[in-house]
């Protein structure tokens, strides 16, 4: 993603404790890896937290990284499992206490309207979009984190693999049945 010698460099700045050198690996990844977050939770303060809770398991894990991939795979490898495990959390908080709103979707989690567009053409685009949200988000967790990887944040079908820690060609039949699940379920509402 970005200059890899560059970041093995921080990384081991890091593992001696140098805080310059985190900032600047969190100045580098921290948007890319909260939009990734946020793809996982649709929720804004939980991908925060799941951002900080990131980057502090990064602080404290730099000492035992010893360069076996690259540093934006251990980035996401570690986003992954702490974002999967807050949104389970959620999950099972929310059957507990009952659904967060009528339609299952968190509250809060609109997104923005496009602002140069009428009021009717705005309702419509916020519903396309909590349409396809809603079909993601039904997606198999494996389907649907492969999905984000590759399609969101543009990683390639192998850094998926490192991330996921799974073959390249089970990333490659995970992101097909996702699109072919998704092509499905949204059909009827592309004209």
């Amino acid at each position: 993603m970005f200059n890899e010698a560059e970041e093995r460099g921080l990384m081991g700045r890091i593992a001696g404790g140098d805080r310059g050198a985190f900032e600047r690996l969190y100045a580098l990844y921290a948007q890319a890896v909260a939009h990734f977050l946020y793809r996982l939770c649709y929720d804004e303060a939980l991908a925060e937290d799941c951002l900080q809770e990131t980057f502090l398991r990064l602080w404290r894990a730099a000492p035992q990284w010893r360069g076996g991939c690259k540093v934006s795979t251990f980035i996401y490898q570690v986003a992954k499992n702490v974002g999967l495990d807050a949104r389970a959390k959620r999950m099972r908080e929310q059957a507990r206490l009952g659904p967060g709103s009528e339609d299952g979707v968190p509250r809060g989690a609109a997104e923005p309207a496009d602002a140069g567009s009428g009021p009717a053409h705005q309702a419509e685009g916020v519903e396309l979009r909590r349409i396809v949200r809603r079909a993601v988000e039904s997606l198999p967790e494996e389907q649907r984190v492969v999905l984000e990887l590759v399609q969101t944040q543009g990683l390639t079908y192998r850094e998926a693999a490192g991330i996921l820690e799974i073959p390249l060609g089970t990333v490659k039949s995970r992101m097909s049945a996702a699109v072919e699940t998704l092509r499905r379920r949204l059909a009827r509402h592309v004209r």
